[in-house]
């Protein structure tokens, strides 16, 4: 019988349970980008309450980008000793951490915002070496690695999605055109750095012409290939599909992606509470659970759970965390 609390290895990373943590905005910062004493405190709660491996808020690689002003910023003085210090209290509990890295916007010098079908191949390069860039800068902050969002509506999520994509060259067109801004992204951080790899990707979405539950299933083929460590599953909230037999969103598809591929996936979702957490983990293929919200509102509920051998999270599933972009609860 498989357990949340199980001690697991997810791809090279130790994990002291199946919990994966996956944060979204930052919003507690100080004028300048300083880390307060509060954001410590929640990462050392987190990581010390029974969680087997923790995903950073959101950071973002622009200050024009749509939501700069809710995300973490790597690129102010204090960045490297502020995150030196976060990933060593995540450490001293033996749980790795990764650095998020999201962006909805790109700016390739020309264009602030340039989309898939106008950006040149200069601006790819660009683009390209600012994401291993920020790769370089986690690892140097003593991140165990870095997890790049390329799901829910993304830009990287829009450029391999052929309803965005239409390009006539190695970057359009089939699917492994489409992930080859990624895939070589990957490449080049998998043979430079020690860093665990991590992508979030959609397993569909709505659109018309867009991804479909096969074209995620190549998508994520091609992202191993390329060296990626894990897979997290992620989506638009439009896209959350419910067929009427299972409560959670991505039971009709993700038994087949694990079998599809030989890394980790991280089942991403609406879970709430221990019970129903350990029956998808004992009726599927799901190794692996993330959590976001519910870390909102408590950020050390799994010691209760642990403690407890059950457990219901506080969260209420409101969703003004997310909607509001703050990372504290409005209702705790």
């Amino acid at each position: 019988m498989k357990d949340i609390f199980d001690e697991c290895q997810l791809g090279d990373l130790k994990l002291n349970s199946r919990i994966v943590r996956t944060g979204t905005w930052e919003t507690e910062t100080e004028e300048g980008g300083f880390l307060t004493p509060a954001i410590y405190d929640r990462y050392e709660k987190i990581a010390s309450s029974g969680t087997g491996l923790i995903v950073s808020e959101i950071f973002a690689l622009d200050h024009k980008d749509r939501f700069f002003e809710y995300s973490t910023n790597m690129n102010y003085r204090g960045f490297m000793k502020d995150y030196q210090m976060v990933t060593d209290i995540v450490h001293k509990y033996n749980v790795p951490i990764l650095g998020q890295l999201a962006f909805f916007y790109y700016d390739d010098g020309d264009n602030q915002k340039v989309e898939a079908n106008e950006i040149q191949l200069e601006g790819i390069r660009k683009l390209q070496a600012e994401v291993v860039m920020a790769a370089k800068k986690f690892s140097f902050a003593g991140f165990d690695g870095i997890q790049i969002n390329m799901g829910n509506n993304f830009y990287l999520a829009r450029f391999m999605n052929p309803y965005f994509n239409q390009r006539d060259d190695k970057y359009g067109g089939s699917t492994e055109n489409r992930v080859r801004i990624s895939s070589e992204i990957i490449k080049v951080i998998k043979s430079t750095m020690d860093m665990h790899v991590s992508c979030r990707i959609n397993p569909w979405d709505v659109r018309k012409g867009g991804i479909t539950a096969d074209e995620s299933i190549a998508i994520a083929k091609e992202l191993e290939n390329a060296g990626a460590d894990s897979i997290q599953l992620t989506a638009r909230t439009i896209s959350y599909l419910y067929d009427g037999k299972e409560k959670h969103p991505f039971l009709v598809y993700v038994d087949d992606l694990i079998d599809a591929i030989d890394i980790p996936v991280i089942l991403g979702g609406n879970s709430r509470d221990m019970k129903s957490m350990n029956d998808i983990l004992n009726h599927s293929e799901v190794e692996f659970m993330s959590m976001s919200k519910p870390f909102v509102a408590q950020a050390d509920f799994l010691a209760d759970w642990k403690a407890n051998g059950e457990g219901v999270s506080i969260c209420q599933s409101c969703n003004n965390c997310y909607s509001k972009k703050k990372s504290t609860c409005f209702k705790y």
